[in-house]
């Protein structure tokens, strides 16, 4: 299917709904809070600016005592929310057979596979300040071919920043997405000959340069411009890559025309779109609070400002100054009329202003969700201990709601990747068997698989977080040790919870040899003091050769032949040489000769 198939009602509804995705009134209402809070989250003077929506001096603005609480309050934030829950694959009905168990241990490993392959772990990372800062963020699943020819679904991240969703379900989905991109005029010919005429001649008629409108108080935003995400350089002509459930439209606006179109296979729209939960409509985590930090930021201003003129007093002089010029300093020397006084006024800091700094930051982080023990600052200064409390059981459920989002899209993400997957195996017979590396409970695996029969058909997974995710190092030895002790978890479930522990397989391997090793050196060292002098010897040796224990042990246990007298070893060994030689003749047998 091709651009030549779509009919004309079609061709002229994606074209108008993408436009209006990215041009209507919510959008640019939208984009202009987002420039806002992209701007003061990238912080200096930009930063300033968007957060005091005040015209200044850049060199004013660099230089006032503002910090940035938001870009803390999301980092920290982002870093309770960017680990990778676990995949989980049911088994259906209790089947507890070996196949059954295989089966979906196999699939385990291959959306381990997925997940290593497009580097889920630094793209969560990055979501994980999106999605509170803005709102959302959106994955568009496509492929990936690897060095060997083999292709691989994969999850692309987008900026939200140039994401447009549309309107959205009962299940909280958009049933369509719009991309916005610059390209340069000349690569965008390049990339659709067919079409270079049209776009090498821009159309006069129309401005290439949207204006998305005012910003703020006071303050114009460059709203229009890309982010820097994927390389992008704000610079080039306008296009808009529109998804719905029929496939990928990439739509030229400015000649209102579609210039490619890749069709849509899966069972559902082409991308994963993970949102804040909100009251109405898309907000981001502190888009009500930037007027709080806008006064904090002022009190600081004016703090500073007070604290300045209270060092560096105004000189009043009452009478006549015969040199001229007042002169300050160490060896400054001046000359006053009879009767001149001069005189510096006290100017006082009102103790008011600190106060209501201490104020505004115990709502800030109150209203942000964003406790002061994040900052590893004692909460004494200015909060109550009940005051702390109810600020930590405040962000833990907000940390749970975001875990709740991620572990939401990502089943989504596996669902269409395993499909994905599939659907590529049944077009491509190369791809029907196909190799996989990466890491799965503990252990790294190399394996090959089938998509179509390993997968099968079966795209439902479940994402976990472990017992203590979120955790710091400490707090999970101290938190695992205290389960282990109660019986709530097992050995392998704390070590998989401890970062470090890369392969718990040989761990626990090494762990078992140990244990042996001491219980039959225990048994060695009782024996030697019971006076065997074979223990005696065997201690001995370890003592010589400790890294030789194993090898002593197993030496020592190994079971020796039983020494015979030597009566009966002669016996023995004539039984032996007559069977060697065969049975007796005849004439032997009835004492007789040859």
């Amino acid at each position: 299917m091709g651009i030549e198939n779509l009919d004309i009602k079609n061709y002229r509804e994606i074209v108008d709904n993408a436009t209006q995705l990215v041009n209507g009134k919510p959008s640019k209402e939208r984009q202009v809070q987002k420039a806002r809070i992209k701007a003061i989250l990238n912080g200096g003077v930009e930063g300033m600016k968007a957060l005091l929506g005040e015209k200044m001096e850049s060199s004013d603005a660099d230089l006032l005592p503002a910090p940035n609480m938001l870009q803390s309050g999301i980092d920290r934030l982002a870093q309770k929310i960017s680990g990778i829950p676990q995949v989980r694959v049911d088994i259906l009905n209790h089947n507890t057979s070996d196949r059954a168990k295989f089966r979906a241990e196999k699939l385990e490993r291959i959306v381990s596979s997925y997940d290593e392959k497009q580097n889920l772990s630094l793209q969560l990372g990055q979501a994980a300040r999106w999605l509170p800062g803005y709102g959302y963020c959106a994955w568009i699943i496509t492929t990936r071919t690897d060095k060997n020819g083999y292709i691989y679904p994969t999850a692309e991240l987008r900026d939200p920043y140039d994401t447009f969703p549309g309107n959205f379900g009962p299940d909280q989905q958009p049933r369509e997405l719009a991309v916005l991109r610059r390209v340069p005029r000349y690569k965008l010919a390049q990339l659709y000959p067919e079409f270079a005429k049209e776009i090498l001649n821009p159309d006069e008629s129309e401005t290439n340069e949207a204006s998305y409108g005012p910003g703020g108080v006071g303050q114009q935003y460059e709203t229009d411009r890309q982010s820097n995400w994927e390389d992008n350089t704000g610079q080039g002509v306008r296009i808009i890559e529109y998804y719905d459930v029929g496939g990928t439209y990439v739509v030229f606006p400015e000649k209102n025309m579609i210039l490619d179109f890749i069709p849509n296979f899966l069972s559902g729209t082409p991308f994963i779109f993970m949102k804040r939960l909100a009251f109405d409509e898309l907000k981001g985590q502190y888009d009500h609070v930037i007027g709080l930090m806008a006064m904090m930021a002022k009190i600081n201003i004016m703090s500073a400002i007070a604290m300045e003129d209270s060092v560096f007093t105004e000189t009043n002089i009452s009478g006549e100054l015969e040199s001229g010029q007042y002169r300050k300093g160490r060896f400054a020397v001046n000359y006053l009329a009879p009767g001149t006084q001069v005189s510096k006024p006290q100017n006082n800091i009102p103790y008011q202003l600190f106060q209501q700094v201490d104020r505004l930051e115990r709502q800030l982080r109150m209203v942000g969700g964003y406790p002061v023990t994040d900052d590893s600052q004692s909460p004494n200064s200015f909060v109550t201990g009940a005051g702390l409390s109810e600020l930590n059981s405040t962000m833990s459920l907000m940390i749970n709601e975001y875990r709740e989002i991620v572990k939401h899209g990502l089943q989504q993400m596996d669902a269409k990747r395993l499909e994905m997957d599939t659907l590529l195996a049944a077009q491509f017979p190369e791809l029907k068997k196909k190799p996989i590396t990466g890491f799965y409970a503990g252990t790294s695996f190399s394996e090959n698989y089938s998509p179509l029969a390993d997968i099968a058909g079966e795209y439902r997974t479940r994402r976990v977080y472990g017992v203590m995710a979120g955790f710091d190092e400490p707090q999970k030895i101290v938190t695992g040790l205290q389960l282990l002790q109660a019986g709530v978890i097992d050995t392998e479930t704390l070590q998989d919870n401890i970062d470090g522990l890369d392969n718990i397989a040989k761990v626990q391997e090494r762990i078992r040899k140990n244990k042996a090793e001491n219980v039959l050196f225990e048994s060695v060292l009782a024996r030697s003091a019971q006076g065997d002098m074979a223990a005696t010897m065997a201690v001995i040796a370890i003592y010589e050769y400790p890294g030789e224990m194993t090898d002593i042990l197993k030496m020592f246990y190994t079971p020796q032949e039983p020494q015979l007298p030597p009566a009966e070893q002669a016996i023995i060994e004539q039984q032996m040489m007559q069977e060697q030689a065969g049975p007796p003749s005849v004439a032997q047998a009835l004492g007789g000769g040859m």
